[in-house]
């Protein structure tokens, strides 16, 4: 029982931190945290399954599409509702309202267009949701497809942070003015890191979709529990989302299990709220040391 728990939390903590690995992406450059990110996700999993259930295409080209179009509207977000906050003064906040504004028009173009029904994306061949008998466990194909599939690609991306283009971004979420007396350009860092954001939370979206179902309701899900993920693990570190997306989907687990399906929520609250009491920096962020 307690394994069966245990799986089955870590396969929705996968998503959890996926979602939160897309805010990091475009948090390191930045310093932005985009509050219309669950929408990004959202609308890659409507996207995807209009497109593969729908049109019949097959599942791979519906998540290119998806991963394609919402990385476009990414870098219109930059264009319209960051970049032009950030060239004012990079230390302001007035992203907050400018990236919840998107949020609510995105919410709002997609209701009415797609309407409140969900479509339901089943996973490509030969991945499957039914469940079979592993080592006296019920579990899918989909799911450790996804487990093992998270892994890597949190791997891959700190990979990337290693190298020329990745210690760029580096650069300037350390010092954004110093980056750019090193010959860095910050605006075209921060637009082409909302582009790779932006298609990241597409191709998230497409992956939740065999589990969550698309719908305009998958929006506030996802946007709460990236943001607990990115938080507790420490916001912009990739490894600790994915440690805490493990941990959030474990405690859900356990809370529905134990206490009641309704108190999932309340459950991964509290979790966030005592971790962060105890390392406000997160479970593997960084102390800051601000001199004045």
């Amino acid at each position: 029982m307690l394994f069966q728990i245990l799986l089955n939390g870590i396969a929705a903590g996968s998503l959890y931190a996926l979602v939160a690995v897309g805010y990091n992406i475009l948090y390191r450059p930045t310093n932005v945290f985009n509050f219309a990110q669950g929408d990004f996700v959202m609308l890659g999993a409507m996207i995807g399954a209009t497109a593969a259930t729908i049109y019949g295409l097959p599942w791979l080209v519906a998540l290119l599409i998806a991963g394609a179009a919402v990385g476009i509207l990414g870098g219109i977000e930059q264009k319209l509702a960051v970049g032009p906050i950030l060239r004012r003064s990079a230390s302001s906040h007035a992203w907050i309202i400018s990236t919840l504004a998107i949020s609510l028009i995105l919410a709002n173009l997609v209701g009415l267009f797609w309407g409140p029904d969900p479509i339901r994306l089943l996973p490509p061949w030969p991945l499957s949701n039914r469940t079979f008998q592993l080592w006296g466990l019920r579990v899918s194909s989909y799911q450790l497809a996804l487990i093992a599939g998270t892994a890597v690609i949190v791997f891959l991306i700190e990979r990337y942070y290693r190298s020329r283009a990745g210690r760029a971004v580096l650069a300037v979420a350390e010092d954004r003015d110093a980056a750019l007396l090193r010959g860095i350009d910050p605006e075209k860092l921060s637009f082409w890191s909302f582009v790779l954001g932006g298609t990241f939370a597409g191709l998230t979206g497409v992956l939740a979709a065999p589990m969550l179902y698309a719908s305009v309701g998958l929006a506030p899900i996802v946007l709460i529990k990236g943001f607990e993920a990115a938080a507790i693990g420490g916001i912009g570190n990739n490894r600790g989302a994915l440690l805490a997306g493990y941990i959030l989907g474990i405690a859900e687990a356990l809370g529905a299990v134990v206490l009641s399906p309704g108190y999932q929520q309340a459950t991964t609250f509290a979790l966030m709220l005592a971790i962060l009491l105890i390392r406000p920096q997160g479970l593997l962020g960084q102390r800051e040391t601000r001199y004045v």
